[in-house]
């Protein structure tokens, strides 16, 4: 038997699951755990919640015992419990130097000569400490604190991409809440408003109170950048902006739906400034951080949620944290509407007609061919075939802008599917699909409900 203290016995086996457990769990599930006592043979080890304990016992017993056993040389069971102090929530916390209320209680930002153009509110829900990060953001949220700790110092900008619902908005204003908190200026904006008091601005002739209030705060957070494509004399305002606002050592930190090699049509000179600094994107979650994130909910709504009724939610084929936040209100709802405890009947009664298959199915050459085939009323082997009607060209262009965009194939896979088409020819019809899904909303619609189509398959 070691002579070990158990803490120090199970800080030791910690370190062995640093390097044996994924990043999430270990940060969800293990980080924060003790080893208290050590009695008959067994290590009992100290978890900051019910859930934690429990989920440590289910899934991850075996690995933590082995582990033990390797740092004591002998055999040693292990028990978890719930540690008498545990009044947190499980999700992974960013450090932060002030509680949370102190953050949420700062006054509001000001800015000199802003005039009526007002900066957006910041959300007091969005704070560093209340961000779950896993392998599919961490990136992200150390850009993101790297930004709020040293701005203008260190990534300048910091660019951060994901497709809609994964926490981007979440982080700007997590960085404008520590900003405030630092006794700094930060200044949050969508892109729409941008445009609007641009547009306004010089309209009513206060171009000069536009570019104070944008060069003045000491960071600037810019959303859904997007939506700036196409507006040529916006970009040529924001490039002025930008430039001044780096020059004078100001942090920019701006959000996207892609990355900036995927903006087009914006302008080359302010892509290319975005590409300065630190890009990082932000990926789905995985299972362990989307049972993390619903365990966080689930503390925040008070409702008791067994294990097993999070794994089945977490197991959904959900596109986004919305729509994972969104099934979790749906049961818990339910069963506050009906006064049932949450079980796995009722989850699934509750979900219904949205209870679809865990995961999606991968997409392939046919499911694209396919479902592109049948929105556009042909055929695919019209698609292959050496027609050139205006129908049939449209859903080729199409098919091929998705095998190119979201399964990432090469211009020559793609040309051999479609007949032995040279990659030039490819090349040619993803260009003009990607150029003209951004100002053609019709077209915007059809890629989209594809998309569902080839997930929902």
């Amino acid at each position: 038997m070691s002579d070990l203290h158990p803490r120090q016995l199970w800080e030791a086996a910690l370190g062995d699951l640093q390097v044996q457990v994924a990043r999430p769990s270990y940060d969800t599930f293990l980080q924060n755990t003790i080893g208290v006592a050590l009695e008959n043979d067994c290590l009992v080890i100290d978890a900051n919640s019910s859930f934690a304990a429990e989920y440590l016992e289910k899934r991850l017993r075996s690995v933590v015992q082995t582990a033990v056993e390797r740092v004591a040389h002998s055999p040693l069971d292990v028990r978890f419990q719930v540690a008498q102090s545990a009044n947190v929530a499980t999700a992974p916390e960013v450090i932060e130097s002030q509680p949370a209320q102190n953050i949420v209680s700062d006054p509001p930002i000001r800015h000199r000569a802003a005039g009526d153009m007002h900066a957006l509110p910041l959300d007091p829900r969005y704070l560093f400490s209340h961000f779950t990060v896993g392998r599919s953001n961490e990136l992200a949220m150390a850009a993101a604190t790297a930004a709020a700790e040293r701005p203008g110092e260190k990534y300048n900008p910091v660019f951060l991409y994901s497709p809609s619902g994964l926490g981007k908005t979440h982080l700007l204003h997590a960085i404008g809440h520590r900003i405030r908190q630092r006794g700094l200026t930060a200044l949050y904006v969508s892109s729409d408003q941008f445009i609007t008091e641009f547009v306004r601005s010089i309209r009513e002739g206060r171009a000069s109170e536009f570019r104070e209030k944008y060069r003045s705060p000491d960071v600037l957070l810019m959303d859904d950048i997007q939506f700036l494509s196409g507006k040529e004399q916006t970009q040529e305002g924001l490039f002025h902006i930008f430039n001044e606002l780096h020059h004078s050592g100001r942090q920019v930190v701006i959000a996207s739906d892609r990355p900036p090699s995927a903006l087009s049509p914006l302008d080359e000179r302010l892509r290319s400034r975005f590409e300065w600094g630190l890009i990082a994107d932000i990926q789905p979650p995985d299972l362990e951080t989307r049972l993390a994130i619903l365990r966080a909910k689930a503390d925040a709504l008070d409702t008791n949620i067994p294990l097993d009724v999070l794994e089945f939610l977490g197991q959904r084929n959900c596109r986004s944290i919305r729509e994972l936040e969104g099934h979790l209100n749906r049961v818990a709802a339910y069963a506050d509407l009906t006064g049932k405890p949450v079980t796995m009947a009722l989850g699934e009664q509750a979900l219904g007609g949205l209870q679809g298959a865990p995961e999606a199915a991968p997409w392939t050459l046919e499911s694209v061919m396919e479902q592109v085939a049948l929105h556009y009323r042909t055929t695919p082997a019209a698609m292959k075939g050496p027609k050139r009607e205006r129908s049939i060209s449209r859903a080729r262009h199409t098919a091929m802008y998705l095998m190119r965009e979201d399964m990432g194939l090469s211009l020559i896979e793609i040309g051999r599917s479609f007949g032995g088409r040279d990659h030039s020819t490819v090349f040619q019809a993803c260009s003009k699909v990607g150029t003209q899904v951004e100002s053609d909303t019709t077209l915007q619609r059809d890629v989209e409900a594809i998309r569902e189509k080839i997930d929902r398959r």
